[in-house]
């Protein structure tokens, strides 16, 4: 029995180019995952956060859902938002009402709390003004938004719960917490 032996610069390195090959164009059809969708893991522990304000939440609290129909990310979190909350959630002492609030609407639509959807980068910055100038709590799930001082309060859920409160955004919206609460979080 014969045996052929390849060149290393031959049909291995035929195949071996052809898979990276494979793999590059793999790569550029298959999505990659950076943003998560929320999750009523997320909107159980953001209701939570609303019983640890100064003045605690009751009854039923209309949960604006700020979104950009344009940006894929956001309206993909309005939807999962509204359909998580339904007619209303029960969290504790809370009934959350999803509301949800075209970025364009932002000021002339009224809630309790306003829920800033993922991916709406720089535009978010709008969230953060009204949320300031109606002295109105803003959670999210995206940690950036916060960083940005976009937003008061960001909340993740898995792999742990983390809990982020920006305080310079927070104060601007007439927001604060109670000590023991502040003691559990990540603050910046």
């Amino acid at each position: 029995m014969e045996r052929t032996v390849w060149p290393s610069a031959g049909i291995g390195g035929i195949v071996r180019k052809f898979l990276v090959s494979l793999f590059g164009v793999v790569a550029i059809f298959i999505p990659v995952a950076s943003h998560a969708q929320v999750t009523a893991k997320d909107i159980q522990v953001a209701a939570r956060v609303l019983n640890f304000t100064a003045t605690p939440f009751t009854g039923t609290v209309k949960l604006g859902i700020v979104y950009d129909p344009s940006v894929a990310a956001s309206a993909a979190d309005e939807q999962a938002l509204t359909g998580l909350l339904g007619s209303g959630l029960t969290v504790g002492s809370i009934n959350l009402v999803a509301v949800p609030v075209p970025i364009g609407k932002l000021s002339s639509t009224p809630v309790d709390v306003l829920f800033l959807t993922s991916g709406l980068g720089a535009a978010g910055a709008a969230v953060g003004t009204q949320a300031a100038s109606a002295k109105t709590l803003c959670i999210t799930t995206d940690l950036s938004a916060t960083q940005a001082g976009n937003c008061a309060v960001s909340v993740q859920s898995d792999p742990k719960v983390q809990i982020t409160v920006n305080k310079a955004t927070a104060s601007a919206s007439g927001v604060s917490f109670a000590s023991a609460f502040l003691m559990m979080v990540t603050e910046i």
